[in-house]
C-alpha cells in the first residue's frame, strides 16, 4: 500500500454513507426532474461529499447513495427539511429503506 493510499485511508475513517432506497409512483423522468430541482440545495449540505443517483430496473427501485464527513454533519442531514421531504417529494410508495454506514476503508483507482 502506497503511502498516499494509507494518508487516504486514515482521512476516511470517520466518513458516515447513507443509502435511501424507494419505489416511486413517478416515472423516471418525473424522478429525474425532482432530483434535478434539489441539486441546488445538495450543493450546500455541510459535510455531503458526494450523492449517487440509482434505479434498479428489476424492481423499479430508486435509491441514491450519500457520504458524508463524519456522524454530526450525517446527523444533521437526516434532521433537515430536504431530508425529512424525501418520500413525499419523490412520492414514495411505502416506506422508503434508510442504512447508514461506516466507512472502514476508501480505495481509488487513481490513488495509484
Amino acid at each position: 500500500m502506497t503511502n498516499r493510499l494509507k494518508s487516504h485511508f486514515a482521512l476516511s475513517m470517520s466518513m458516515k454513507v447513507l443509502t435511501f432506497h424507494f419505489r416511486s409512483s413517478l416515472s423516471f423522468d418525473e424522478v429525474m426532474e425532482k432530483a434535478e430541482d434539489r441539486e441546488k440545495q445538495y450543493m450546500n449540505v455541510p459535510g455531503l461529499k458526494q450523492i449517487v443517483y440509482m434505479k434498479d430496473e428489476r424492481t423499479d427501485q430508486y435509491g441514491s447513495i450519500l457520504f458524508f464527513d463524519d456522524e454530526e454533519d450525517l446527523n444533521n442531514f437526516r434532521v433537515s427539511n430536504l431530508a425529512r421531504t424525501l418520500k413525499e417529494v419523490y412520492h414514495s410508495v411505502g416506506l422508503p429503506e434508510i442504512r447508514i454506514f461506516d466507512v472502514i476503508k476508501q480505495l481509488s483507482p487513481s490513488d495509484g
